[in-house]
């Protein structure tokens, strides 16, 4: 097929793009070109590469024309944050199988988990609220068939996962390998839900392959286990050959020890009780993720120690 991906050099289009190829389709990635993919891959040497600022397109009414006028079969929109966004590109599509990468945070807190994608949902903060609503605008419109994919924290090689504390610090990663000591906040019984960047684009790539049972549907991706702020920590500093050393203390002491900025962050991760089934993309598209959730946090980990601690 003619598929364009839109922002296809950031964390899941490395792996898609170059698996979409391999595939025998013929692919045009858009990009404002400022990025190069996270892995050389020879396969980008069969890519179509059309640079395009997406917002100056979309203010001046454009972007959609440009996507169009490329005459796509499928479009994988691996950038769209707003409702607007969403409405420009199916105003301008005529049939095509839009796939648009969603976020859990969409959720909200979650009351029951495993979280199915049957679940009622009551996100907040505007990344959610807005994703919520890309989502509700694509399943109602008949411009395009349309699926949705909800990737949990994405990690892998080429970027700091989502610490066990919640947060992008990179110095709690720096004391697990120092020493294996690590601030929790409470219990540590807070849940951290990653997913392998490979596995959410090859969520999207079944979806691509199987439209009969994927246009309508919005599918979970995410690492079939989820990891606790404890246990994650616990993982870490093993992993770097130290016995964990582990100090919980409440929220207050917590938030004010780590400063504004990291405890806003962990909150924003924590305060969603991150727990998604994978079931439903199992049964609909038989697809499991290849990465386990100790796989996918300590690979990414490993990496970037390599490239950033050596």
């Amino acid at each position: 097929m003619r598929v364009v991906v839109i922002g296809g050099t950031g964390h899941i289009g490395t792996h898609l793009v170059p698996a979409l190829v391999r595939d025998g389709h013929d692919v045009t990635v858009i990009s404002r070109g400022m990025r190069r993919p996270y892995r050389d891959d020879g396969a980008w040497n069969h890519v179509h590469m059309v640079p395009c600022d997406r917002e100056a397109a979309e203010a001046d009414g454009a972007f959609g024309t440009t996507i169009a006028d490329l005459k796509p079969e499928a479009v994988l929109d691996l950038m769209c944050f707003t409702p607007a966004q969403a409405h420009q590109l199916t105003e301008a599509l005529d049939g095509q199988h839009l796939i648009s990468t969603g976020s859990v945070w969409s959720y909200g807190a979650s009351t029951v988990v495993p979280t199915t994608e049957d679940a009622p949902k009551h996100p907040y903060g505007e990344y959610g609220i807005n994703k919520l609503a890309i989502e509700r605008h694509l399943m109602s419109q008949d411009r395009v068939r349309a699926t949705v994919v909800h990737p949990g924290h994405i990690s892998g090689p080429g970027w700091l996962p989502i610490g066990p504390a919640g947060n992008l610090d990179p110095a709690v990663i720096d004391a697990l390998r120092a020493d294996g000591s690590c601030l929790l906040p409470d219990r540590g019984g807070e849940t951290i839900h990653h997913v392998h960047a490979e596995d959410v684009a090859d969520l999207h790539l079944a979806c691509l392959d199987q439209p009969d049972r994927a246009v309508g549907q919005s599918f979970n991706s995410v690492c079939t286990q989820a990891l606790t702020l404890r246990g994650y920590a616990e993982l870490v500093a093993r992993h770097f050959g130290h016995e964990p050393k582990l100090e919980f203390v409440p929220w207050s002491e917590f938030a004010s020890r780590l400063g504004r900025e990291n405890a806003d962050l962990t909150l924003d991760h924590i305060g969603r009780a991150p727990l998604f089934s994978m079931e439903k993309a199992h049964d609909l598209l038989g697809f499991v993720p290849k990465h386990s959730v100790t796989d996918t946090v300590l690979e990414a980990i490993d990496a970037w120690v390599a490239a950033n601690r050596s």
